[in-house]
């Protein structure tokens, strides 16, 4: 495959990423669950580890994406959704929960990462890539399941809008509502676990989640309903992405995944430049 070639298929593949990262980042900003963002991110490091550790002991190619992808994300899971459990002891509250959650998970995550490193494979298990991501090196699959993910989050959010921002604006209205509120936390959890996991190769474990929160944040800035918020999160997200492999292919050195947060962060710093009133987040 010629270059030409390779970089429009990370260019797509970002883009989509961007896309799908500020749809979902608009929600968990919404439903105020940036801390569980941070922690699912930090999370899928042990899955990661230990994915790989399994493949080796059972013959299996412990290099296997789909296999580290699937270890990362079931400890992902595990660990933002052991922070309501934990937030119910006394004393402790949902920070002290998500903090013991994240403490917990990315120092059983640094361990595995150190006997992965002494493993005679190790060194090649990649794992660095999926700490500080790897775009140049994604394949017309990995555009392709991108893509699908995106689609199917947007189909996901779309159909259940209504409910998602009623919960996310007036919780106590909802449950007299009959919504089903601790189903939707569940189902807003998965999407973002599947964003994070989808996003380890595009930023890695280190970023993924600034990739995710960084556009919603901005977004926020701009009047309007949570429909059109919505849609400029997913637009920051897209072109951050673009611009930020647009840099990486123009400076030598430069990681695609740091240039895309970067550029967020440029529109995110410009948002709270620009003189602006904004009144509290529309639910329709």
């Amino acid at each position: 495959m010629n270059l030409g070639a390779n970089s429009m298929l990370v260019f797509a593949g970002c883009t989509a990423f961007g896309a799908l990262a500020g749809t979902v980042g608009t929600f968990v900003l919404a439903r105020r669950r940036a801390l569980v963002a941070d922690v699912a991110g930090h999370a899928t490091l042990p899955g990661v580890c230990l994915a790989f550790l399994a493949g080796e002991a059972f013959g299996l190619n412990g290099r296997t994406p789909w296999l580290l992808l699937l270890g990362g994300a079931s400890t992902a899971l595990l660990a933002a959704w052991s922070i309501p459990t934990l937030a119910q002891l006394r004393r402790l509250g949902s920070d002290g929960a998500t903090a013991v959650s994240l403490a917990f998970f990315f120092g059983i995550g640094a361990v595995l990462l150190s006997v992965v490193q002494l493993h005679e494979s190790g060194a090649q298990g990649g794992i660095r890539k999926l700490l500080f991501g790897s775009a140049a090196a994604m394949t017309s699959s990995d555009v392709i399941t991108l893509t699908t993910l995106a689609v199917a989050t947007v189909a996901v959010l779309a159909t259940f809008f209504k409910e998602f921002a009623l919960v996310s604006f007036d919780e106590p209205f909802a449950k007299v509502m009959g919504v089903p509120v601790r189903k939707l936390d569940l189902a807003l959890t998965a999407l973002l676990v599947a964003t994070v996991v989808a996003g380890l190769q595009v930023a890695g474990i280190v970023l993924v989640v600034a990739l995710i929160l960084t556009p919603a944040a901005a977004a926020r800035r701009f009047r309007g309903s949570l429909t059109k918020i919505t849609v400029i999160a997913a637009t920051i997200g897209a072109a951050s992405a673009a611009a930020g492999v647009a840099l990486s292919l123009v400076v030598d050195g430069l990681p695609t995944g740091s240039a895309m947060t970067l550029v967020a962060t440029v529109f995110f710093l410009l948002t709270i430049a620009r003189r602006n009133n904004t009144p509290p987040v529309q639910v329709a």
